[in-house]
Formats: structure tokens, sequence, C-alpha cells
């Protein structure tokens, strides 16, 4: 069994409807897993699944002949994932009792659906979660390896945490560079094209300045030529309530009638004094109205003049939102980014001359953080180096000999170092290239020219057992990592993948004992024939049943007495190793 020192792992495995697949669930434990079967049998249906699961893209033409979607679905323990955990929590997903459940769905159509945790998710979200969570390597990341321009990603991987405050200081200093040239190269337009901007930006500040707008004028100054267009009828309305109020047999007079008739009454009944106390107080507030108006009636006039003064306002204040904005607020706003580009375009012989001098500042800076980078990378590429031949050795590789060459390319507009002017990047001024003998006698070589699968297999495995101390990803799945091998380098193989299992759940597709009889764990996939339809089945063994799917691996379909014995001893062996 594996220590405690795995860091997570899938629990529960989902299929429906994916190629000979209608229905499987697949129960793992932590530690190392291997699936096998017969040729055929679904073992890299599985493996595809999990890759759709967390992003790759998905093709209708897998859908079950007869079914309208395809579903994939997997429960994952995320206890001692403290990294994983937070990715989930950054793309705003909860986790409850520490469980994550990763859903997606593909009908015929194409359309995909994904959720996490019930919640409704993108792909690229699956993404994001599953470069976290699994590692899946088959012979496409054999291929990977092959291409010497993600050699870098791997050094920078095994550096991990120690290199990391480098890199981003490098990346801090590369953006800053950047967005100055950027800075740069617009500053540095031609000076006719400069000049027609500096007089357009200054026609327009000064229309907006001279029109001397006043955020929330043009409400009053529609309110105001509301009044004046309709002067004669405000006054004719005006003095008609002032007639009814004040004048003869108006309202104040039948109010002083009234007020005076209780005043009369309230001798005889006390109980009038707070009615006639109200009206007095009616009186005399509608007497103030009525003066008010009788003010206001003797002010309002006609005037053509302010009209036409407050309608050509008006027409100033339409014309600027047309060429402006919608408002005077906006309006504002544009007046404030024209003052801040007529300055940058006004000094910019003065910000020029700032930004090559910052230029310049960064470049050197630049170097130097590009010659520390350099340096630790150096310094990590003879550790990954000696780490690889190690693992290499326990994988019967004992005479290869790997290494990890920095190189730079000479560019004389580049970076200037004390050995020379180099091209630079975001990730700096090395380039990575793995090379490998795997003979005595023999030159080292890129990857790319090994021609045997297995030993390519190998050294995906020896750099996957070094980088997986630096990784963080609990959920490593291997296909194909046993091509090309056999005998006691199979041997080899498994104990470094149970090794790895120390580390992270390993999920192996295999067809070697030798491999199997050391797992954890051992599935069988199956394809079952109902005489109507083909399915698969995934069987947990144990006891006879792993003997004897052993021996299969060994004899074939005839299993025979000796094959059974095999079968034993290597399990023999696998438990005295544990």
């Amino acid at each position: 069994m594996p220590s405690g020192k795995v860091k997570g792992m899938l629990a529960e495995l989902l299929i429906k409807n994916l190629a000979i697949i209608d229905e499987v669930q697949v129960t793992l434990q932590s530690g190392f897993n291997v699936l096998t079967g017969e040729t055929g049998a679904g073992k890299s249906i599985i493996i595809h699944a999990l890759s759709f699961l967390v992003g790759e893209r998905g093709d209708p033409d897998l859908i079950r002949t007869g079914a309208d979607a395809l579903l994939v679905e997997a429960v994952f323990d995320l206890r001692t994932c403290p990294q994983v955990r937070a990715v989930i929590y950054e793309l705003g997903f909860e986790l409850e009792d520490d469980t994550l459940i990763l859903t997606r769905e593909l009908n015929r159509s194409g359309r995909s659906r994904c959720r996490v945790n019930g919640r409704a998710a993108t792909v690229s979200m699956l993404k994001q979660i599953g470069k976290a969570l699994l590692d899946i390597h088959g012979q496409h990341e054999h291929q990977s390896l092959l291409d010497a321009a993600n050699h870098l990603a791997f050094l920078d991987a095994f550096g991990g945490d120690r290199l990391t405050p480098l890199k981003e200081h490098y990346a801090n200093l590369y953006r800053q560079l950047v967005q100055v040239e950027r800075e740069l190269a617009e500053l540095q337009q031609s000076e006719r094209d400069r000049m027609q901007r500096l007089d357009l930006l200054r026609y327009q500040a000064d229309e907006i300045d001279r029109a001397n707008l006043r955020d929330g004028e043009e409400e009053e100054w529609q309110q105001e030529r509301l009044r004046l267009a309709h002067a004669e009828r405000i006054a004719e309305r005006v003095n008609l309530a002032v007639e009814r109020l004040s004048g003869d047999g108006g309202a104040l007079d039948a109010l002083g009638e009234a007020m005076q008739a209780l005043k009369d009454a309230a001798e005889f009944d006390p109980a009038l004094r707070q009615p006639h106390e109200t009206l007095s107080q009616a009186l005399d507030t509608l007497q103030d109205i009525a003066f008010e108006l009788e003010r206001y009636a003797r002010h309002i006039e006609f005037d053509p003049e302010r009209l036409e003064e407050v309608e050509a306002r008006l027409d100033l204040i339409r014309r600027l939102k047309r060429k402006y904005g919608d408002s005077i607020a906006a309006i504002l706003h544009y007046r404030r980014q024209i003052a801040q580009e007529l300055e940058r375009l006004e000094t910019s012989e003065e910000r020029l001359e700032g930004l090559q001098k910052e230029r310049e500042r960064l470049r050197k800076a630049l170097a130097d953080a590009a010659c520390a980078l350099s340096q630790a990378r150096t310094e990590f590429a003879r550790q990954l180096e000696r780490a690889v031949q190690a693992h290499l050795k326990a994988l019967m590789m004992e005479r290869a000999k790997f290494k990890v060459a920095l190189e730079r390319t000479p560019d004389p507009d580049g970076l200037a170092l004390p050995d020379g002017a180099f091209a630079f990047g975001r990730d700096g001024i090395d380039r990575v290239e793995f090379f490998i003998a795997t003979n005595p006698g023999e030159p080292l070589k890129p990857l790319a020219k090994i021609a045997s699968g297995g030993e390519l297999a190998r050294v995906m495995l020896a750099l996957k057992a070094c980088l997986q101390h630096a990784h963080e990803i609990p959920v490593l799945v291997f296909d194909e990592v046993d091509v090309g091998i056999g005998g006691r380098t199979a041997e080899a193989v498994g104990e470094k993948l149970r090794e790895v299992a120390r580390y992270a759940q390993v999920l192996c597709v295999t067809h070697l004992p030798q491999i199997a009889a050391l797992a954890d764990w051992h599935l069988r996939v199956e394809k079952v024939d109902d005489g109507k339809r083909t399915r698969v089945i995934v069987v947990s063994l144990d006891g006879e049943e792993r003997v004897r799917e052993l021996a299969r691996m060994l004899s074939g379909k005839q299993i025979t007495a000796a094959s059974l014995q095999h079968a034993q001893e290597l399990l023999q062996r696998a438990a005295v190793r544990r």
C-alpha cells in the first residue's frame, strides 16, 4: 500500500454511451492502480474518457450507436490537495467535504455541457482544473517529449518553487519592457500624424472649453425654455388664480366671512374655537400664496431675445453631444481624455527621451535577471541529469547518458550580457534540449533520434519520477508506458510506477504481467457480448481471479498450470518488495 504522502485521488469514474461502453462505473483506490484486459477490450477508451472530461475535444461520432449523448463523470477526493482546492475556489466553485465532482456531456450536435459539483461550467474551466488535477501520459505525451520546444518547461518544472522567484522577477521586468517598447513605438510614429492629431485635439478642446459647460445645466436650460415659450399662457393662468383668490368675492373674501361666522358662533360654543383657529391659519396661508402670485405676475413677461439665447445654448449643447458624448458629463469626460492625450503628444519629445532611458534601464535589469535565471537553470539542469540517469539505471538503462543542454541565440539587438548579446523572450534567454546516448560509445543525440519506443517511454517515466516531487498533481495516468519492453525491464518499470505512486495516485493501462503484479489494485476490462450488443465491464480482481488474469497475460487464452504458477510467483515477489 502507498505511504501517506499521496496527494489525493480519483475515487469513481462513470462513463455512459462512449464508443462500445454503454455504462461502466470504475472505483479506484489511492496508490498504484492497473487496468488490464485483452486488446480491444476498451482500456484506452477509459483513458480517453478522462481526457474528454478535463477539456479534450469530443467527437460526436464516439457516441454509442442508438444513444443521444455521452456522459463522463468523476468523483475526486481532495482532502490532501490544497493546490487543487485553490484552483476550484478561484474559479468560483465550492467544495463539500473536500469532494469534487466533474461532469461533461456531449450530444450528437456537438454541444458540450460541463458541471463542477453540479454547477454549470465551461470547457475552459475544466481544462484549468484538469491541469492541476490530472496528468494523462500516453503516446501523445511521448511525442511532446520529442519536441525540444517543451524541454524548457520540463526543466523549470523540476526547479519548482526554487526557480519560481527568479522566473517571476524576470517575467515582471519583461512585461514592463514590452509596455515601454509599445509606448515608444506609438510615440515614434510619423511627425505628420502627430501634428494632425494635435491639431484635431486642440480644436476639439477649444470647442468644448468655449462652451463652458456645466454638468446639469441642460435640464436647467430646458426648464427655462419651457417657461419662456409659454410666458403668455403662464401669465394668463396666474392672473386668473390671483383673481379667484383675492378679487371681489374671491376665496379670501369667502374665507374671511366664514372665519367671522365661526368667531361669532364660538362665543356660544367653545368647541368651535379650534375650527376657527384652523381656518384663520388657512386664510393666512392663502394670503401668502396670493401675495406671491401677484409678485410673480408683475415680473413675468414674454422675452423673445432671452428665448433665442436659451434656444441657442441648447442647440450648442446638442451639437456637442452629437460629436463628443450623449451627455454633458460624457463631454466633460472626453475633454479630460483630450487633456491627457494632448499632454502626452505635446511633451512627446521629453516623454520619448524618458522612455528611452527607461528602456535602457529595464534592459540592463532584465539582462541581470536573465543571467541569474540562466545560472539557476544550469544548476538544476545538472541536478536533473543526475536524477534522470539514476531513474534510468533503475529502469534497466544503466548505461544511458542523459544531457540537458542550455543554449543561447546570439543577437546583436538582444540583451547585452558579459559574454555577448543574446535573443530573449518571455521565458528568458535559454533554449533547452534533452540529449541521450542509450549505449556506451554512442554520441549524445536529441531524444527525437531515439528509435525505440520502449526507451522513449522509460525516459518519460524517469522524467515523471523526477518531476513528481516538485509537482502537486495528485493523479497520474499512464497509457502505453510499457510499449516495446518486457522481462526484467517491465519489472523495473513497474517498480518505478509503484515508487511514483507513493506521491500520487497512479492509474496505468498495461499488457505486461510484470507491471500488473506490482500494482496495489488490479482492474480487468472485459467486453461482454449478450448476442445483441457488446458492452464493457470493469471488474476488481483479487486472490485467485488476479492470479488467473496474470496467467492469461503470460500465456494468452490457454491458461496453463505453468502460467498460473508463474503468475503466483510474480505476486509473491511483488509482495516481498512492498
